[in-house]
Order: structure tokens, then sequence, then C-alpha cells
């Protein structure tokens, strides 16, 4: 998930009034009718106008808290949540190391609060260029120790800037000890996830464009390197032309592993819950294998192993229970 795009509605309105900004958006009906996008292009507008409300400290704190309290709500035992400083440093001339730590008091005040486990992924942009995420990443460096940073993260423009220019980037995240994740074959074709896998990723964002090369999908299956798919999110940029289209199934078919995501689901008008109804439901994947889908992601979570092995167990425990009151076979 990003930060910026899973702002519940009622609460960025909340920064609308607390900024004096209603001539934008004199409604919370306002907000909601932003939400629709023409094209990816227009989607990527939209995000910096969002981001443009956190104009503090006290507004990053104040949205961690809110979105972890809509994940507690859905029963989600453990989320990255990527804390974007491109255009919050490029164009909100925030300090970096000031919102990553205001984020991490909101997260961790849910934490003890409702007990949802949230680790951070600082997340650029190939937009603002390479010299640019390089500096962030030293920024965040003395934070390492502090909080719980747990990957870094890049999404941004495909077709305009190609990953190749940021091989010196994540290097340095790998030197750094961080483990990694790149927003790759989204709107864009296969190679940009072959340019992905240079760069020696743990997971993917997106990378449904994998769908298309019989051999990527079989590279991706025998490096284990897992995609971070979010069917709603790519109906909403345009990404896939309707969910009926999406690639998961044939994803799924391959072999590749693969988690489920909400990417922005403020903006996007979805949640964790809903994605795995549309995977069943308009998707058709079944029952058992959305079980799977869902371990997955603890498996592929970026966490210690005794936490692994916590989280496991208890999703194993309720997912039994689930399955015994369906009369469900669980899958092993």
């Amino acid at each position: 998930m990003h930060l910026e795009g899973s702002i519940p509605v009622e609460a960025l309105f909340a920064l609308v009034k607390k900024h004096d900004r209603l001539d934008e958006a004199p409604t919370i009906e306002h907000v909601r009718k932003r939400y629709e996008f023409d094209d990816f292009s227009h989607f990527l507008e939209v995000y910096k106008w969002t981001v443009s409300f956190l104009k503090t400290a006290d507004d990053y704190e104040f949205v961690a808290y809110e979105v972890a309290k809509t994940l507690v709500a859905q029963n989600v035992l453990f989320a990255e949540i990527m804390v974007g400083l491109g255009n919050s440093v490029a164009i909100g001339k925030h300090d970096p190391v000031e919102i990553v730590r205001a984020a991490w008091r909101g997260f961790k005040a849910a934490e003890v609060q409702h007990g949802i486990k949230i680790r951070i992924q600082i997340a650029t942009g190939r937009d603002h260029g390479a010299e640019f995420s390089l500096a962030r990443l030293k920024d965040i460096e003395p934070l390492l120790n502090e909080v719980d940073i747990c990957a870094f993260n890049m999404g941004g423009s495909e077709h305009v800037h190609p990953l190749p220019q940021f091989k010196a980037v994540f290097k340095r995240a790998h030197d750094m000890g961080l483990r990694v994740s790149v927003h790759a074959g989204e709107v864009s074709g296969p190679q940009d996830i072959y340019d992905a896998l240079d760069l020696n990723p743990q997971r993917i964002g997106h990378g449904i464009r994998a769908a298309l090369d019989p051999t990527l999908m079989d590279e991706l299956k025998q490096r284990d390197i897992a995609l971070e798919v979010c069917p709603v999110s790519n109906e909403c940029t345009g990404a896939v032309n309707r969910l009926a289209d999406h690639p998961l199934p044939r994803l799924l078919a391959a072999g590749v592993p693969l988690t489920l995501s909400s990417d922005d689901p403020a903006m996007f008008h979805t949640s964790v819950t809903r994605e795995y109804e549309v995977a069943h439901e308009v998707l058709g994947v079944p029952t058992r294998k959305l079980i799977k889908v869902a371990r997955e992601g603890f498996k592929r979570g970026f966490m210690d192993e005794t936490l692994r092995t916590e989280l496991l167990a208890k999703f194993d425990s309720e997912a039994r229970k689930w399955c015994d009151t369906r009369r469900i076979t669980y899958p092993e």
C-alpha cells in the first residue's frame, strides 16, 4: 500500500478543511469525485494533489493512524505501507526524516491500540531521477535502527524512465541491508520486468505484463520472485481495460508466485477484502487457491522469522476454522 493513496476520504477532507482549501473540494463528495481516473497519467496528477494536503509532520502521523484503522477493520494482521519521499520532498519540500518518523508514530499508535503489525517501505519515483533517490536513501539511513523500515521501493512513469538508469540506487538499497521491491510491468511491456530482475528484487509491484511472456513467467517462478498483484488498481488506471480481462488467473496457472494487494485503496475505492472478492467472483479463482494466495502474503512479507512464524500460525488456525464451517478442505 502507498500511504498517500490510502488516506480515507473522510481523513483527506479533514485536511482540506484544516488547510483552508475548500475552494478545491467544498464537500466530501468532491473529494470522492477526484478519485475517478481517465488513465495512469491522470492518476499520477491526482496523487500529487493528494500529497499537497500533507503539510506538516502531524498530518503524516494523523493519516498513518487513520490508514492503519482501515486495515484493523478488515482483520489485517500485517501490512507494509510505502511512505513516499518523491513528491513529498521534491514538491512538498518536507524533511524526509521528519515525515518517516511521523508516519511511524501513527503506525505504532495503531499497533499499541489494535495489535496490527506495520512496517514501512521507503518509496521514491522514477520521475525524480537516480540522484534524487540516492539522496533519499542517504537521508533515511540513520533511521534504520530507530524505525522499522523493511524495504526500498520505486514507482513512477514506466514508459518515460527505464529502470537500468537506477542500478546504483538499488545497489545502495541492498548495501544498506534493505529488502527491495520495484514497480514494473504495470502499464509497459515485459521488458520492464526483465529490467527489474536485473536489480535483484525480492518482489515486483504489479508485474502483470509478465502474462504476455511465458519465458518471463517461468523465470519469475524459477527465481522465486513474487508479484504484488492489484486487480482493481489496474482497472482504475487503465492498465487493463476491464477487470474480467485481468491476467491474474493466467499468472496463477503458470505458477508465478504472487500476492493480492490493494495499492491505493482509498483512491481506487477498494480494500484488501474487495481484492479477494474480485479475484473469486469476477476472475473465477477458486477459494482454496485464494487461501494459498493469502498465506503467500505472510511467506513473502518483509518481516523477521519469529513474527512470520507467529502470524502464519494465527492465519492457519483462523483459516482452518473458516474452512471447517464451510466444509472446505484446507489446502496443504
